[in-house]
């Protein structure tokens, strides 16, 4: 039998190990800590672009152009060209156009820009984007009404109610009581239906005038489903819930903005090779429906649309009916040397501190890196600003005073490394 003696060690040694254990346990836990307050900092937020002249990291984190583009790759001819495709419609003939490039080639960006730009120079025109066509032409008017916007169409209405009435700050004089608004509107419903033959539509649009329907109204107008209860509400017979009332309700809105002195209904519509995911019916449905949507406006419509060339080819080899009414093909090449050059010293000079003077337009990069990027990118516009927007925030982040090619490679050794193999 065990001595009290040796009971005595034993119970010591397990004291030991227990401490022992505890002790390692605590300095994993601190080590832990310790390490993760190294490699995780999500305090610092910011970061101090001074050094290189600039007030914010001039290119974009993601690789989607804003919808407020204020700068555009120096592309003369192509720009040109969509011009000339604007100034034809603006000559009550309608034209139409293809922009065609890979992807990250700069076809979203150029038709925001273009519609940036017929927004600040043509008080008389109304442009809208959309990203994508959509599966069928009713959310291909869904997605044009959405963009088009709320207000805007409220501000529609009371303008037809002007012109229709002759009556002035209408608007302000149904809100003081001077005007009754049921008789305003009488008269505005029997004007309306003279020019448009959509008795649902021209019901509903009316309606937005009123509080306590117009966004019922709007969700209507928008061909979003609506229970009968709510139809009944809004005195409309029926949904616009189909690719004929689609157009329908499509050709009714431009003929109200045609009455109030609209020349041009431009419609840009991005990613139209989407439609290649479609069945092969619902493909040849989509592209009837934008052909029939052509044929009724010979007048007062351009058409501009973005698409990806393997897509285009397809469509140009197995839809003649639709692609020959697209009255011009713009190829959006890949970017030159000396244009991506341009491009990135434009986006430094938009975001440089007002006394930064910089050695150079394309300062902190040296004439190396550009080549750098113009190779590692391949004259895509899209991984260009990805590129740059790293390499300067990398830059910043390791003091680097210039970036070079070399400091390029060294900062972002994954991008390079890809491009050298």
């Amino acid at each position: 039998m065990p001595s009290k003696c040796t009971f005595g060690i034993l119970w010591m040694e397990k004291y030991l190990y227990m401490i022992t254990s505890l002790d390692v346990y605590r300095c994993i836990r601190e080590y832990e800590n310790v390490s993760s307050e190294k490699l995780l900092d999500f305090k610092k937020t910011s970061k101090n672009y001074k050094a290189y002249g600039l007030k914010r990291n001039p290119f974009p984190y993601v690789g989607v152009p804003e919808d407020a583009i204020p700068l555009y790759a120096d592309r003369k001819k192509e720009l040109k060209m969509i011009e000339e495709v604007i100034k034809s419609s603006l000559q009550n003939v309608s034209c139409h156009a293809a922009l065609i490039g890979s992807y990250g080639n700069g076809k979203t960006h150029t038709l925001k820009y273009l519609k940036r730009q017929i927004e600040n120079q043509l008080e008389d025109v109304v442009v809208v984007y959309i990203s994508n066509p959509g599966d069928r032409v009713l959310s291909l008017y869904s997605n044009f009404m959405h963009e088009f916007g709320f207000q805007r169409l409220e501000e529609l209405v009371w303008k037809f109610l002007e012109f229709a009435t002759g009556e002035k700050s209408l608007r302000k004089k149904v809100n003081e009581g001077e005007v009754l608004l049921p008789e305003i509107l009488e008269i505005g419903k029997r004007r309306l239906l003279n020019e448009i033959k959509y008795t649902d539509f021209a019901t509903a649009f009316l309606k937005l005038t009123m509080e306590e329907c117009k966004f019922l109204a709007w969700k209507y107008l928008c061909g979003e489903s609506i229970i009968s209860d709510y139809r009944r509400e809004l005195d409309v017979v029926s949904a616009i819930d189909n690719d004929e009332k689609a157009l329908r309700a499509f050709m009714s809105l431009k003929r109200i903005l045609a009455l109030l002195g609209n020349k041009l209904l431009c419609l840009l519509i991005d990613e139209f090779e989407s439609i290649e995911y479609l069945h092969p019916i619902l493909k040849q449905k989509i592209l009837n429906g934008i052909r029939h949507l052509i044929d009724l406006n010979p007048q007062g419509f351009c058409l501009i649309i973005g698409c990806a060339p393997e897509v285009w080819v397809d469509i140009v080899k197995e839809y003649h009916a639709f692609s020959d009414r697209i009255f011009r093909q713009i190829t959006l090449k890949a970017l030159s040397e000396k244009d991506m050059r341009d491009f990135i010293a434009a986006y430094l000079k938009n975001s440089r501190l007002d006394d930064a003077d910089p050695p150079n337009e394309i300062f902190p990069f040296t004439d190396d890196a550009i080549t750098e990027i113009h190779r590692a990118a391949e004259g895509n516009i899209r991984r260009m600003l990805m590129i740059c927007n790293q390499a300067i925030d990398a830059g910043i982040e390791h003091d680097i005073p210039e970036i070079t090619s070399a400091k390029l490679r060294e900062l972002l050794p994954d991008l390079f490394e890809t491009v050298e193999s």
